[in-house]
């Protein structure tokens, strides 16, 4: 019975209420049965109840495993949803720089991260009824491209700038288109260059362009437009260019305004080898002839000459004085230039020629001006050990040779100041020069920069002596090696020497220097030459040993000892 009951305690309510109903009904019988037919029954019920037992725990087992199964499935789900989701995320991101076409929304949209949908032809070519236009996406670098190009605007330019000081007084540049002008220069020089498409139809372009330079003086505060304090500005440049209509040349470019052809600067002397002032003209560029591509401009370039004839006047002490009137004397420029005709593996060859030719009228006897020619050879080797070097072979006559023998600044201009004043006496005088420009990698690590010149000539007027038929040779040059520490970080050493000898009338001028510039830059990009924006410290000694020609001095000294930091940036 004891058995009975602890069994009993375990069945749920439902079932004791069963049983006692099921006794109730029974206990007449019971009562008249037998005892041993009362144990039998009891025994039979407590079989019962047994399997009824068992069959609810076996119910519960199977909710149990059940429920794992279901846990195990709904995890499995979890993580193949987490690896769908990565999926779409890498299939979404590799589709951001890809321009591809699809089915057009109500309105543009952006369609995901740094993604810009575009629909592409005007509303006045939509027709109803018709398929709607094509649309494109684009990457958001790939939209600003799109939109600057749609809009046809850019403004790009140029300037450097910074500050210095020195062991005695205001530093002094000396001869930096001979010694190299890093470390040695301390002006703020600009370019601003204003672009605007106006037409772009039916395979045609045409663009205006406007360029303004000059220098902001950095060592006062004051920076208004004045000779004194060498503040200038200028319109360099203002021109119509055109693309596709020169008949033949889709690609060639004809421009009509104040414009010359490309300049060609060597950058450590900040000089030009190739370079014609132009008050206005009219060029095509990029004909594409045989091998290699033509260009040619015919450009004015007037100068400012001395009369013969002088006038008597009387100055305020009562002497006699004979003043020369300027003349303004017509003169145009016609270069040539056949250039990119290829030699060897990424070396190519340019040959130019440039010819300035005075247009005196028939009242001008009283001014002499003599024409002159300039011939240039330039050979370019791209990926010379992971640089470039240029080369270029140069040939001047009259004023353009009297250029080349300065110390200072060497651009091949016929004019001999930026006054547009022809000075001098010119009796067919030659030079010659051979320049060399570029850089080199020397490991990983170590690139190095140079700038040489050599020249010579005869029977040229001398800028730097006001003194004609002078022979000169000369030899100058900057080396700059570098250490790079890494994308943004170089350290390295300019060194810079020339010797100018002068010889006028059996008696000879020479002038010499060095220059010794160390430096850590802050930069983008690890080349000297081709990458900008560049943060130079520097420390720089410059000496002259000799002076004859320049008669230069550092504030009564003849060695400078300077400090500054200096920015340079193209944008």
């Amino acid at each position: 019975m004891k058995y009975l009951i602890k069994t009993v305690c375990k069945v749920k309510p439902k079932r004791i209420v069963l049983m006692t109903m099921l006794c109730l009904c029974y206990l007449p019988n019971a009562i008249a049965a037998t005892q041993d037919e009362l144990e039998a029954r009891i025994a039979l019920l407590e079989q019962k109840l047994l399997a009824l037992s068992q069959e609810s725990n076996d119910l519960k087992k199977q909710v149990i495993e059940s429920n794992k199964q279901l846990a195990q499935l709904n995890n499995h789900l979890q993580k193949q949803q987490i690896v769908i989701n990565n999926q779409k995320k890498a299939l979404k991101n590799s589709q951001k720089a890809v321009l591809t076409k699809q089915q057009p929304p109500s309105n543009p949209t952006q369609i995901s991260n740094n993604q810009i949908v575009l629909v592409n032809t005007p509303k006045a070519d939509i027709v109803l009824g018709e398929n709607p236009p094509e649309k494109r996406s684009f990457t958001l670098a790939e939209f600003k491209d799109y939109i600057k190009d749609e809009i046809g605007f850019s403004y790009n330019g140029y300037f450097r700038g910074g500050w210095s000081t020195s062991s005695n007084g205001k530093p002094k540049n000396y001869a930096e288109g001979a010694l190299g002008r890093f470390g040695n220069e301390y002006g703020g020089w600009y370019d601003l260059v204003f672009k605007q498409k106006i037409y772009d139809q039916d395979g045609r372009r045409v663009d205006t362009i406007v360029m303004i330079d000059g220098n902001v003086a950095t060592n006062k505060a004051a920076g208004l437009f004045n000779t004194q304090d060498d503040n200038l500005m200028q319109f360099s440049d203002i021109y119509l260019e055109t693309k596709g209509f020169v008949p033949s040349f889709p690609d060639a470019k004809l421009w009509v305004g104040k414009h010359s052809l490309p300049y060609n600067e060597i950058q450590m002397l900040d000089w030009k080898t190739q370079k014609t002032p132009a008050g206005g003209g009219i060029g095509v560029e990029n004909l594409k002839v045989g091998i290699g591509a033509f260009d040619v401009a015919l450009v004015r370039a007037d100068v400012n000459v001395k009369s013969k004839k002088g006038v008597a006047k009387i100055d305020s002490n009562g002497n006699e004085i004979i003043q020369h009137k300027k003349e303004e004397v017509d003169l145009n420029e016609l270069e040539i230039r056949y250039r990119d005709i290829p030699l060897w593996k990424d070396a190519t060859l340019g040959v130019n020629a440039r010819y300035s030719a005075p247009n005196k009228s028939k009242i001008q006897d009283n001014v002499s001006v003599k024409n002159a020619w300039l011939g240039s050879f330039v050979l370019r080797q791209n990926k010379f050990f992971g640089g470039f070097n240029q080369f270029t072979l140069q040939t001047a006559t009259n004023s353009v040779a009297s250029q080349l023998a300065n110390i200072n600044t060497n651009n091949p201009e016929f004019a001999s100041n930026s006054d547009n004043d022809y000075i001098g006496t010119h009796t067919g005088g030659k030079a010659y020069r051979f320049v060399s420009e570029g850089e080199a990698y020397l490991s990983n690590d170590i690139i190095v920069a140079h700038a040489l010149a050599l020249t010579s000539g005869n029977d040229v007027y001398s800028y730097d002596l006001n003194r004609p038929h002078a022979d000169f040779t000369s030899f100058k040059s900057a080396i700059r090696p570098a250490y790079i520490w890494d994308t943004y970080n170089q350290s390295g050493v300019e060194l810079g020497y020339f010797r100018q000898k002068n010889k006028v009338k059996n008696k000879t001028y020479v002038e010499e220097g060095y220059k010794t510039t160390l430096y850590h830059s802050f930069k983008v990009g690890k080349s000297i030459l081709s990458s900008r924006p560049d943060i130079r410290f520097y420390v720089s000694y410059i000496e002259a040993l000799q002076n004859d020609i320049s008669k230069f001095d550092f504030n009564g000294k003849d060695h400078q000892i300077s400090f500054g930091v200096q920015t340079e940036v193209w944008f």
